[in-house]
C-alpha cells in the first residue's frame, strides 16, 4: 500500500503492484517532486508515463490537477490505477491508456498539449535517452509546460535537454536523479 502525501486525499492509501515488477516512486520523492510543482497544479492537465499503481497522477489530483491520462501496459497495472481511481472517486478525472509506451505517441499527438508530463520508466531499460531525444516535446507540452523525469542516479548528471526545452532542476534523492525540463515559450 502508497499513502497519499498531500492534497484532499492527504493520508488515503491506495494499492501498489505486488512485486518487484514495478518500482513505486518513493513517497519522500513523491512529496519532493509534487510539493516543487505545487502552485502551477491546479486545473493542469497531466501525462504520466510508465504509469505502475498511478501514484504520480493520483497526488497530482490530489493536488488539484484537472486531469491525469496515464501510460501503462501491464494489465494487472492498469487495473490497479482504475481501482485506486475508484477507490478515490477520481475516475471522471481519469483515462488510462493500456499500451506500450513506445506505441502511444500517435494517440497522444491527438490531445491538447498538456501542462505537466511525468516519466519514470524502468531503471534498466535505457528508456530516456530514447524518449529525450526522439518525442516531439514542444508539441506535446504546453508553453512553459513541465518534464519531469525520474531515472537511476548518474555520476555524470542529468540527460541532455532536449531541443525546445532546458533542465530547471536536477537533484539527486538516493539512488534517484530527478530531472526537470521546461519547455522554452515561443
Amino acid at each position: 500500500m502508497l499513502k497519499i502525501t498531500s492534497g484532499v486525499h492527504r493520508g488515503r492509501l491506495i494499492q501498489s503492484l505486488p512485486g518487484t515488477s514495478t518500482r513505486p516512486t518513493t513517497e519522500r520523492l513523491r512529496q519532493a517532486w509534487l510539493n516543487s510543482l505545487q502552485m502551477s497544479l491546479p486545473d493542469a492537465r497531466v501525462l504520466d508515463l510508465f504509469s505502475g499503481s498511478g501514484a504520480l497522477g493520483l497526488e497530482a489530483l490530489s493536488r488539484g490537477a484537472a486531469e491525469v491520462v496515464f501510460v501503462e501496459e501491464n494489465p494487472k497495472a492498469v487495473k490497479v490505477i482504475l481501482d485506486n481511481a475508484k477507490l478515490l472517486g477520481l475516475t471522471e478525472q481519469v483515462k488510462v491508456i493500456a499500451r506500450k509506451v513506445e506505441q502511444v505517441l500517435p494517440l497522444l499527438s491527438q490531445e491538447p498539449p498538456f501542462d505537466f508530463v511525468f516519466m519514470d520508466p524502468p531503471y534498466d531499460q535505457s528508456y530516456e535517452p530514447k524518449l529525450l531525444g526522439e518525442w516531439p516535446w514542444s508539441e506535446l507540452l504546453i508553453d512553459g509546460g513541465r518534464l519531469c523525469v525520474e531515472s537511476a542516479h548518474r555520476k555524470e548528471g542529468s540527460y541532455a535537454a532536449p531541443a525546445g526545452l532546458e533542465i530547471v532542476r536536477d537533484e539527486r534523492y538516493g539512488d534517484s536523479q530527478l530531472t526537470f525540463y521546461r519547455r522554452n515559450t515561443a
